[in-house]
C-alpha cells in the first residue's frame, strides 16, 4: 500500500497509526484484520518500503488468512500530519504500545498542539481481490483433458468387448447335406 501526503504547508510528516483490513470500506466494521495498531506493526509479514516520518509511507504484506475468507477487502488506514521534528507531536511518539501507562500529564490533545498535528484522517484502498492462480486454471485444464481421454479410452475398450462377445458367439458350422 503507497499513502502519501500532498500539502502545501512545508515541514510536516506523515504518520500512520492504523490500518486495518475489512469487507467493506467503513471504518467502523468489526471485525477487522489488524495491520498497524497505535503506531505498531502487528502483522508480522509487513515490510515498510519507505523510511518513516516523511510525507510518503509504503508499505507490503504476505496475503493473510482474513482475505481468504472474503471475495474482497479494504484496507483502511488513519493517518495524522505533524510538524517534522517537533517532539511533542502524536508523530514523534512512534510506535505507543496500548497496554502501558502514559506519562502524567501526558494529554493527546493540547491546544498549543492544534497548529503541529492535524487530526486523523482516514483513507482506505480497495477493493482488493485475491487472485486465483494461473497454475491451477492450467492444472485443472490439463486435468480435464486427461480425465476426458481415460474416460474415451475406456469406451472405446467397452465397445471392442461388447462387439467380440456378440460375435464370438456365432461359429460357422458345417451343413449336412441330405442326398435322396
Amino acid at each position: 500500500m503507497d499513502i502519501e501526503a500532498v500539502s502545501t504547508v512545508n515541514n510536516t510528516e506523515l504518520f500512520v497509526e492504523s490500518c486495518r483490513a475489512a469487507p467493506y470500506d467503513n471504518p467502523d466494521y468489526h471485525p477487522t484484520y489488524p495491520i498497524i495498531e497505535n503506531g505498531c506493526i502487528v502483522d508480522e509479514t509487513v515490510q515498510i518500503f519507505s523510511p518513516r516520518h516523511q510525507r510518503h509511507f509504503q508499505f507490503g504484506m504476505e496475503a493473510f488468512k482474513f482475505i481468504g475468507m472474503h471475495d474482497q477487502v479494504y484496507i483502511s488506514c488513519s493517518v495524522i500530519l505533524c510538524e517534522a521534528g517537533n517532539p511533542n507531536t502524536r508523530c514523534a511518539q512512534g510506535c505507543v504500545n496500548s497496554t502501558s501507562p502514559q506519562p502524567a500529564g501526558h494529554h493527546h490533545h493540547r491546544k498549543r498542539e492544534a497548529a503541529m498535528q492535524t487530526a486523523k484522517h482516514h483513507i482506505s484502498q480497495g477493493p482488493l481481490r485475491l487472485r486465483k492462480s494461473s497454475e491451477s486454471s492450467v492444472t485443472n485444464v490439463n486435468m480435464g483433458l486427461m480425465v476426458g481421454c481415460i474416460v474415451a479410452a475406456v469406451a472405446v475398450l467397452c465397445g471392442v468387448m461388447l462387439y467380440k462377445s456378440k460375435t464370438s458367439g456365432v461359429k460357422y458350422q458345417p451343413l449336412t447335406t441330405f442326398e435322396t
